[in-house]
């Protein structure tokens, strides 16, 4: 069974490098952290560094940055090993190319890329008084699978009326890279990098938009939808209209495995919206007519 916490022997390992590589007895050490104000005894170093007890992540917390800074280690790299560490569920997630019925090459791989879940996505469109989409706002949490993870790729297709593929870029908590275009396909892959990497476990969130759509004249926008590659908490499309320019009717698609629901729907407002909870894999697409 998989274990909520780093094992015992990894903090103890750590610790009896540091030592070793610093020459530094456990007496000495005793000392120097008294010097600091911290209190510890010769048993409980001994005890630390064989392994057969780790500090508590509480009660000891200074002295494990002490020891840190008497080591000679990066600030995090002793107490990093004794955070609990979430449970991850297993990375059930469909290719994206598999869900969509695209083929696998260069672009659609994502294999090296799968570091990073998905636990909430959530895509909001905007489209403006000439009936164009202007701009998509990707916004999800992501949980990381190993330690470090940091990178994932993540997909946005190109409308057949749009005459070249949008503009990317990140707008919170990541950076976008390696963005390449499957121009037969017209599908997009990026790269999100979050701005800092993640213990498993651990989640963030990541905000990124495309923007600088260009369309074939006359050319309108009448579809927008988001694909759920795994099991999520939360799943959810919005589309803004401009208030002067709203559609006359508006339909929702909801697709899994085992499903296939449509339903109408009226704006509230300007905005268009629909949440799935527990939802995926599947897709929620919002449908319009001018």
């Amino acid at each position: 069974m998989e274990s909520d916490e780093s094992p015992p022997s990894a903090f103890a390992q750590a610790l009896r490098g540091a030592l070793e590589r610093r020459g530094i007895s456990l007496r000495t050490l005793r000392s120097r952290l008294r010097d600091r104000g911290h209190e510890v005894s010769i048993a409980s170093l001994s005890l630390w560094q064989s392994g057969a007890r780790r500090p508590s992540t509480d009660a000891s917390a200074d002295v494990v940055r002490e020891l840190e800074d008497l080591l000679g280690l990066d600030d995090g790299h002793l107490a990093g090993m004794l955070r609990p560490h979430r449970r991850v569920p297993p990375d059930r997630n469909i290719p994206f190319a598999s869900f969509i019925g695209l083929e696998h090459n260069s672009v659609t791989d994502e294999s090296s890329a799968r570091q990073l879940s998905e636990r909430s996505s959530t895509l909001m469109s905007y489209v403006d008084a000439t009936g164009r989409l202007t701009r998509n706002v990707a916004r999800n949490v992501w949980q990381a699978r190993v330690d470090g993870a940091q990178e994932v790729a993540a997909f946005l297709t190109v409308e057949p009326e749009e005459v070249a593929p949008p503009k990317v870029r990140g707008l919170i908590g990541c950076e976008l890279s390696d963005v390449v275009t499957d121009t037969r396909q017209r599908v997009m892959r990026v790269t999100v990098r979050l701005n800092a990497p993640l213990l498993k476990g651990d989640m963030a969130l990541a905000e990124w938009e495309s923007f600088d759509h260009r369309y074939e004249p006359d050319a309108v926008s009448d579809f927008q939808g988001l694909v759920a590659v795994r099991p999520e908490a939360e799943v959810g499309v919005f589309i803004y209209f401009d208030p002067e320019h709203l559609p006359r009717r508006c339909l929702v698609s909801v697709e899994t495995e085992d499903t296939h629901r449509v339903f109408a729907t009226s704006p509230v407002g300007a905005c268009v919206s629909h949440i799935e909870y527990d939802f995926g894999p599947g897709m929620i697409a919002v449908e319009w007519e001018w």
